[in-house]
């Protein structure tokens, strides 16, 4: 076995595993978009502008389910370096540098995504991708239900918001940060970033929606806030979203073998999706 579930000699390399569901509007299977398709074929290079091209360097099915590893590189890239020589130029033009990394499994409309590289919006960067080969999709994270339970049961105590705001943001801009603009007129220009805590006591509609949907709340907010029961836990997006950490053997600085990457969303898939 390629990976582990714990950091160990030899896999040091972290890699997240994150879930999501699509065509939840439509009768349309994504496993069966791709069968059909005619246009996943390996060494297909899309276009998407200048600086972006995306490859399919690897598709194989097996098990009613599609294994495919993409990557997005620019065909010409500069890349910041010291030189030995202070005269030498600290410049370095570098051919087709992979940017992202994108492996993914899809099983009927479920798809499990390990992304290197680049590991943030993972929603919008599958979209993307699919979208080149002709198939619009609108990933939604596969949410652990035992975790949507809990809010239910618990209640909600409070919502915490990491938030940056400016002026501009205001139609008429609040007392007791006018004043703060005015003492420092520097931040009126940068903004102010801060903590919003939304007291469940004095937001009862607000409090009673959470509670009772949860799910419906939890797409339209990023991973910067987390949600307090009345019991005292803490519990962030991270936490309600259907995730699993692996490590494996690094591959370069920054990504790892398509091999182990396959072998890591196979085990995913099958105990998760």
């Amino acid at each position: 076995m390629n990976f582990s579930y714990t950091k160990q000699d030899g896999h040091t390399k972290r890699c997240l595993v994150r879930a999501f569901n699509v065509n939840t509007a439509t009768t349309d299977i994504l496993f069966d978009q791709i069968s059909n398709s005619g246009k996943f074929i390996v060494d297909t290079v899309f276009k998407i502008n200048n600086e972006q091209h995306l490859i399919l360097k690897e598709f194989s099915t097996n098990n009613k389910s599609h294994y495919l590893h993409f990557a997005l590189y620019n065909p010409k890239e500069q890349v910041s370096i010291t030189p030995k020589i202070k005269t030498a130029s600290d410049l370095l033009d570098v051919e087709n540098l992979d940017n992202l990394h994108a492996f993914l499994y899809v099983k009927e409309n479920k798809i499990a995504s390990l992304m290197q590289i680049s590991t943030n919006w993972c929603e919008i960067k599958i979209a993307k991708i699919f979208e080149q080969f002709g198939i619009k999709i609108t990933p939604s994270a596969i949410l652990q239900k035992n975790v949507i339970q809990r809010i239910k049961d618990d209640k909600l105590r409070a919502l915490h918001l990491n938030i940056s705001v400016d002026a501009s943001d205001f139609v008429k801009t609040p007392s007791f940060i006018d004043s703060i603009f005015q003492k420092e007129p520097k931040l009126k220009a940068r903004g102010i970033s801060g903590h919003l805590t939304l007291d469940a006591k004095g937001n009862a509609e607000l409090a009673q929606s959470i509670e009772t949907n949860p799910s419906g709340w939890i797409n339209d907010l990023d991973s910067d806030f987390y949600i307090e029961t009345k019991k005292g836990e803490k519990i962030t997006s991270d936490d309600i979203k259907l995730t699993k950490v692996y490590y494996t053997v690094p591959y370069g600085s920054k990504s790892i073998n398509s091999k182990y990457a396959k072998e890591i969303l196979e085990d995913f898939a099958q105990k998760e999706l």
